[in-house]
């Protein structure tokens, strides 16, 4: 989030909106440091717009939190907004570099109940995002993904674009929700579900609640019921298995930057942070890429997994500022696991 150059051309709105809601997403989940909060001024004080648009987004986080705290039937026009929330993003600074035309976009944004906008919703590397539909449903984006969302009078269309989503669908029979991920189209009326597109074309579909109809081009529909997952690969046949309770929890935990790792290889465990962060862990010697590692780790800190996974297996890291390379100690012998 640089802020842009006198000479750079001038931002359009839905790129500013885009940003705005990254930057109060990055706030939702904790204090900004000193040196995030010099950005947030440095980037809201290159535009006048800026400003106005992050107070939006801070309003409309705090009201969906308030929607989802009380539940399903939650009413929007019985229930006052709360001001968005205060402890954690340096309200002081933010009214430094908005003045009154951040406090009257604040008035206005109080009574924000949905977000809806015609393009596409987004985050940023390492960003997770939630927003309401126009209609009653919400969706939680995982880090670099992007959805389109076109809310119709008969069919409620959701393209997934890239990344990862959860989708809490509102209960509509006469508009049936649709996630469409390239090919393959999952189809529900009121549940709760999470579409992933990977590298390789496949698609994950994983079922908390209700059941979805996972279907592709040319092939009949497989019904998914909670707990129930399918990686749907190109050309392949549709599968599906259930999930343990604890398991299928554990696969939610970047919803709360977390990634439960435990199972996984070390190089695939290095692929996962890679969604999340430009400093990358490299594990180039094969001999070592398919040792097992453990452990729930912030999705922030890939120092830190590099680190205790080094530990834990008698290797070693190589550090710089763009990289983490792990690899076998020095003075150790070929590593092994039974």
């Amino acid at each position: 989030m640089i802020p842009s150059s006198p000479d750079a051309p001038r931002e359009s709105a839905a790129a500013i909106e885009q940003a705005a809601f990254a930057w109060a997403a990055r706030a939702d989940r904790g204090p900004l440091t000193p040196d995030e909060e010099a950005e947030l001024d440095a980037w809201a004080a290159a535009d006048s717009r800026r400003a106005g648009a992050y107070a939006r987004a801070l309003a409309a986080n705090a009201y969906l939190d308030r929607a989802v705290a009380l539940g399903a039937h939650f009413e929007p026009a019985l229930s006052p907004a709360p001001p968005p929330p205060t402890g954690a993003i340096g309200r002081r600074r933010m009214f430094a570099i908005g003045g009154g035309a951040l406090a009257a976009a604040l008035v206005g944004a109080i009574g924000i109940a949905t977000y809806a906008r015609p393009d596409s919703i987004a985050t940023a590397k390492g960003d997770v995002r939630r927003v309401a539909l126009a209609e009653g449903s919400s969706v939680t984006l995982n880090t670099d993904s992007e959805i389109l969302p076109d809310l119709g009078t008969t069919t409620r269309r959701v393209d997934l674009v890239r990344g990862e989503a959860l989708f809490e669908v509102a209960k509509d029979p006469a508009r049936p929700f649709v996630v469409y991920a390239d090919t393959v189209q999952i189809r529900a009326i009121g549940t709760s579900f999470t579409v992933r597109r990977h590298a390789d074309g496949s698609v994950g579909v994983l079922v908390r609640e209700g059941v979805v109809a996972v279907s592709r081009d040319g092939i009949a529909p497989v019904r998914l019921p909670a707990g129930g997952v399918t990686l749907v690969r190109p050309g392949k046949a549709i599968a599906a298995h259930a999930l343990p309770e604890g398991e299928l929890n554990r696969s939610m935990a970047w919803r709360d930057g977390r990634l439960d790792l435990t199972g996984l290889s070390l190089a695939a465990a290095a692929a996962e942070f890679a969604r999340y962060s430009d400093r990358r862990i490299v594990v180039d010697d094969p001999s070592i890429a398919a040792l097992k590692v453990t452990g729930v780790y912030s999705t922030s800190d890939p120092q830190g997994f590099a680190r205790a996974a080094a530990l834990s297996l008698g290797l070693a890291t190589q550090e710089d500022e763009r990289e983490i390379r792990i690899k076998r100690a020095p003075s150790s012998p070929a590593v092994r696991q039974e």
